[in-house]
Formats: structure tokens, sequence, C-alpha cells
């Protein structure tokens, strides 16, 4: 569903900025993860996942799914900026792989460890303003 509602929304949002309304498009993670996560799955959709398709029985890829940021990375028309929050920084230092599998989109990626909620305010130039205002 949220590949679905990236490519909708780049969809609509793919002859902007115009010279009228000029901004840039980014996509915030604020709890980017490690761009992966485990698909918690009932014992009966497992089993009918091996008995349709035997390679998820394997250790590795059973219960892997790709996560927010991955499938940010995938949508076409893309963003300007994809900007990936993640407090944790072993799961910080795994983001960084997003970087190889994207070449292309490497030096549009920022990937920060720490937490999100100071340094979105910060990125909107709100480190001093009450907490009710946004960017």
């Amino acid at each position: 569903m949220l590949a679905r509602y990236l490519q909708s929304h780049s969809t609509a949002l793919k002859d902007m900025p115009s010279e009228e309304r000029p901004f840039r498009k980014a996509y915030i993670d604020a709890f980017a993860g490690a761009g992966y996560r485990e698909e918690r799955r009932e014992e009966e959709q497992l089993t009918l996942q091996v008995l349709l398709f035997s390679d998820l029985a394997e250790r590795e890829t059973q219960g892997l799914i790709e996560g927010a940021a991955s499938l940010a990375l995938r949508t076409q028309p893309g963003f300007d900026k994809y900007i990936l929050f993640e407090r944790n920084p072993s799961r910080c230092q795994q983001l960084e792989i997003l970087n190889e599998k994207s070449p292309a989109l490497a030096a549009d990626i920022d990937i920060r460890c720490g937490d999100a909620n100071v340094q979105i305010r910060e990125i909107c130039g709100l480190a001093a303003v009450a907490s009710h205002k946004t960017c």
C-alpha cells in the first residue's frame, strides 16, 4: 500500500515545481530502521507461501520485506531528496547499504543517525522555536 501511495503522490507532483511555484520534493522518514523489516505472519500464511513459493522457506528470506525507505527509493517519478533518520547506530549503518544499492540516488540520500525530533527541527530552522510550530 505504501509503494502505491508514494507512486501516486510523486506522479501527482511530477510536473512541479514550476517557475511560479518553486519547491523540492523530499521523502523524509523519521524512523527509517535498517531499510528492511521482519514481517509478522500467521502460521497459515507462511505455510501457504512455502507451498506456492518454496524459496520463501529459506531462513534468510523468510520474513524479510522492504522497509519504507527502500520503497521510496524505487518510487518513480522519484523525489529530489531522501532524508532518513534513525536513532539506533547499528540500523543507521545498515541504511548506508541503500547508497550502494541505489548509486544513481546516492548524492540525494541523506542518512542521519540521531533523534529525528531534534534533527527535523534543525532542518526546518526551528531549534529555538516553540514545539507546536511546524515547517
